[in-house]
């Protein structure tokens, strides 16, 4: 993990993570075989909107027919990648994107008012287990959050030093103040 941002008593900080397995989990509507596929690894199923289920890895919904698995240990999942493999499944497949993907953890305290600098209000998911799809200067990003104090967010990789630069310019614009 990178610090880009240390967190002190009173303001969040931000870390690059490192080493996170990323899968895309696609199913067509009404389908049951990644479910199943899913459960069969001792992992919960993520069906509702807006919701993450278990922990490390986190099954997090991002669309109908989407799940996006995060971990950092990568045993549970690979077993989960070869169960979908392409060509597996008629109306499923899981595709790993760990190396598409950058993950940022934003984490302290004050957290959701440097959340409400980055995004719309109403895309902050406020509660644990919660996710939400929004824009963050211009990038679509996925924000996980996994305890009161912890969010991850998530977007293509090649925005990684775009949005290092927006995350700590906007993080001078909500704390430098204070100081």
């Amino acid at each position: 993990m990178d610090d880009i941002i240390m967190a002190t008593a009173s303001q969040p900080g931000l870390r690059l993570l490192s080493g996170v397995t990323a899968f895309t989990i696609r199913h067509f509507p009404g389908d049951t075989s990644a479910r199943d596929a899913v459960q069969a690894q001792g992992l919960s199923w993520s069906s509702e909107p807006g919701i993450i289920s278990g922990h490390d890895p986190w099954l997090a919904w991002r669309s109908p027919q989407e799940i996006l698995a995060l971990a950092f240990r990568p045993e549970p999942l690979h077993a989960l990648l070869h169960a979908l493999a392409p060509g597996r499944s008629e109306s499923a497949l899981a595709v790993d994107l760990s190396e598409a993907l950058a993950v940022f953890e934003l984490h302290g305290p004050q957290l959701d008012v440097w959340l409400s600098h980055l995004v719309d209000a109403m895309a902050i998911p406020y509660l644990p287990g919660r996710v939400c799809r929004c824009r963050l200067a211009d990038a679509a990003v996925l924000l996980l959050r996994l305890d009161p104090e912890r969010v991850c967010l998530v977007a293509d990789g090649p925005s990684t030093p775009y949005l290092s630069n927006w995350l700590s310019y906007s993080h001078q614009g909500a704390f430098d103040a204070e100081r």
